[in-house]
């Protein structure tokens, strides 16, 4: 997220059980719609990236199927 330009607080194990770490949005009432936009936008890329997303109409893509180069 942040090489999105949107910064997140993480949290995860031991805060959380080890499979059910967290990502944790601040919004502020001074965000303006197109930073809002923006942080949908880059959350959306993300979650597909990292197969996060679930849909029954689109099935998710397997963690092999990821090119390693999308995180650098």
């Amino acid at each position: 997220m942040l090489k999105r330009g949107c910064a997140v607080v993480t949290v995860g194990f031991p805060a959380t059980s080890i499979t059910e770490s967290r990502v944790r949005f601040c919004l502020s009432a001074a965000h303006t719609r197109e930073m809002l936009d923006h942080a949908l936008r880059a959350m959306d890329e993300v979650g597909h990236l990292v197969s996060l997303r679930y849909s029954v109409r689109n099935p998710h893509r397997r963690l092999a199927e990821l090119n390693p180069q999308d995180y650098e």
